[in-house]
């Protein structure tokens, strides 16, 4: 039935598997604090099913540039390295190194900051504040996943593949950067005021 729909409406079915499991990953990192946030799930959800329409267009081209040839280009002749395994190194790294810092850290900060009414000063400290450690995460965790989704993961079960890897990834990026509170400008006096008692 999911292989189904996947066929007849790929993209729908795959920004639909993102947003539930977006949601699903948003509540159990948000099952530890002491009160839902509704703004921050809608926020994550958001966002997942609007890079999920983004991943589905940049994926093909990906894939397609990065065929193998870039790093075989700099070994010697003599090497003998599957042309498949090079592509697959240059589709993860073109993914990480470029779609992730240029494209999707971005995108995360402007969406969700906004949908959970952040200014754009607000937001950019966010961002300031959480890009570098949350870089550092994404690519312990992501590299070895999407080397494998690369290399080993047929195109069409590529995205919902990566939306079921994405659910303990949105766990880890809401419990380390989904909240705002105390980047908001209110919530920001409360917290200064509580370290000055």
């Amino acid at each position: 039935m999911y292989k189904d729909s996947l066929m007849e409406h790929p993209l729908q079915t795959k920004m639909l598997t993102g947003g539930v499991l977006a949601f699903l990953g948003d509540a159990i990192a948000q099952s530890r604090e002491p009160r839902y946030d509704e703004k921050r799930a809608a926020a994550f959800v958001s966002f997942d099913v609007v890079y999920r329409a983004v991943q589905c267009s940049l994926f093909p081209m990906i894939v397609e540039t990065c065929d193998g040839n870039f790093l075989s280009s700099f070994l010697p002749e003599s090497t003998s390295v599957d042309i498949r395994t090079l592509a697959t190194m240059e589709q993860t790294f073109a993914n990480q190194f470029l779609v992730i810092p240029f494209i999707y850290y971005p995108v995360f900060f402007t969406l969700t900051g906004y949908l959970q009414g952040l200014s754009m000063d607000a937001t950019i400290e966010r961002a300031q504040q959480t890009l570098l450690p949350l870089l550092k995460r994404n690519w312990l965790f992501w590299i070895p996943v999407q080397y494998f989704q690369f290399g080993y993961v047929e195109e069409p079960l590529q995205i919902p593949f990566l939306c079921v890897a994405g659910l303990a990834w949105t766990f880890i990026l809401s419990a380390l950067a989904g909240s705002v509170k105390s980047y908001n400008d209110s919530d920001k006096q409360e917290v200064e005021e509580e370290l000055v008692v």
